[in-house]
């Protein structure tokens, strides 16, 4: 068996962990960063593909907003951004049209929740709104934002959470980084400068107030780490999982709030095409378009790398059209397809198709979701699950963040606000220690 010592163990080498990492690293504080995957950026997950120089984003793809955390990372790393495409259109009655503004419609909705009442889902909350006072357009504009946007089940999700987070700053305007994810984490590694374990799953975290040990499996045999603390950036859904054993237990506060916070669910199918043909079809009616809606498909969403023209489509389903294509039996590449076929009847979409790569992240065991939202009932579970545990067990990741939750951006920043707690508390670390 293999022994290591260090300061800080960080478990995870997603943005979390690598914002903890190149905190520590400026505090001087060592750290060894542990990670399941043979790479680092967890659910940002950026491939390249023969033949095309635009990257694949098979998992995080957008920026939203103007996060100072992300654009400054960006910025160190030289790396750009670009916009994303204005235009929209949503098939109804057989024929795509151009689709009103989603977002506006849904924020007029969410307007009516009193986030003062007793808490319920969604779907309680839709359910409860006199249908002469709001339009078809209105409710599917909430759902495909629950679904899509938030990866949310509608029977399930806390509509006060996601009003609230709604009200409070989601942001409308995207962004992409030009190259994909994978470059800015990659250089992020490098500016941590800090030991990263790739290939090691954790199987087991004892604490307590005198520090921890883990016990790990690593591609060459098994392996112990006792460090002095460790920030734990497990994905909501792996904890939910109980694929790490915590021993002693995690107290029944941090239980609560794991169970509180759920991992939506999606699918993404990156379609490669011999050409970008929507860009011809209708007189070039859909050349600048970046989004096509089809709500009535089993797979929902499609975009395009607009401003890049390039011959991907992304297919996309989440949350609660997640559980309706399993069930309903049909491969995540046949559903995109068909919603092509669907929305672009004059093309033979399977004779165009020359490549397709896909990922189910709710059957990924090292996040099983995409990312987390908050359950009817589980009003502060994101600050519970923030708690540090007896100055010893740290935690970060999206599923901790209430400005950012989601987001590359709010894991970015839970990591650094992980680290600035070891270090800038009375019985933390010390530069230098």
């Amino acid at each position: 068996m293999t022994r290591l010592e260090t300061d800080v163990a960080i478990i995870g080498a997603g943005a979390a962990g690598l914002a903890a990492a190149q905190r520590l690293r400026e505090r001087s504080v060592k750290a060894i960063v542990i990670e399941a995957r043979d790479r680092v950026g967890g659910r940002a997950y950026t491939i390249q593909s023969q033949g095309n120089s635009a990257p694949i984003e098979l998992g995080a793809e957008y920026i939203h907003g103007a996060p100072h955390s992300t654009l400054s990372l960006m910025q160190a790393c030289g790396e750009s951004i670009m916009d994303v495409a204005p235009h929209a259109f949503q098939l109804r009655n057989g024929r795509l049209e151009e689709a009103s503004n989603l977002w506006e419609s849904a924020d007029r909705l969410l307007q009516r929740v009193d986030v003062r009442a007793p808490d319920q889902s969604v779907q309680a909350f839709l359910d409860t709104v006199p249908r002469d006072q709001v339009s078809g357009d209105e409710l599917e504009a909430v759902r495909t934002l629950v679904e899509g946007f938030e990866a949310a089940v509608t029977t399930d999700a806390s509509v006060i959470a996601i009003a609230n987070e709604w009200r409070n700053g989601s942001s409308r305007v995207n962004f992409r980084p030009v190259n994909g994810y994978a470059p800015l984490m990659q250089c992020i590694a490098r500016i941590a400068d800090t030991r990263i374990l790739l290939q090691t799953r954790v199987d087991e975290i004892r604490w307590s107030r005198q520090g921890v040990r883990i016990a790990a499996t690593a591609a060459d045999g098994a392996l112990q780490i006792r460090a002095r603390r460790a920030i734990v950036t497990l994905p909501i859904g792996v904890l939910r999982e109980n694929h790490v054993a915590f021993t002693p237990p995690l107290p029944s506060d941090k239980q609560a709030a794991i169970d509180a916070i759920v991992m939506g669910p999606v699918i993404k199918v990156i379609l490669d095409f011999r050409s970008p043909f929507w860009e011809r079809v209708e007189d070039g009616r859909y050349r600048d378009a970046g989004f096509f809606y089809a709500p009535q498909c089993k797979l929902p969403a499609l975009w395009a790398r607009w401003p890049q023209r390039t011959s991907f489509l992304a297919a996309w389903c989440g949350g609660g059209a997640v559980q309706r294509l399993i069930e309903n039996g049909l491969a995540p590449t046949d559903a995109a397809l068909e919603t092509c076929a669907t929305l672009f009847p004059s093309i033979d979409v399977r004779a165009e198709l020359r490549d397709v790569y896909h990922h189910d992240w709710q059957a990924d065991p090292f996040a099983c979701g995409a990312y987390s939202y908050v359950r009817v009932g589980g009003a502060g579970a994101r600050d519970a699950l923030a708690t540090p545990i007896e100055a010893t067990l740290f935690f970060a990741g999206e599923a901790t963040s209430n400005d950012d939750p989601g987001t590359v951006a709010g894991a970015f920043d839970s990591g650094y606000r992980a680290a600035d707690e070891i270090t800038d508390s009375e019985s933390g670390l010390q530069p230098g220690t």
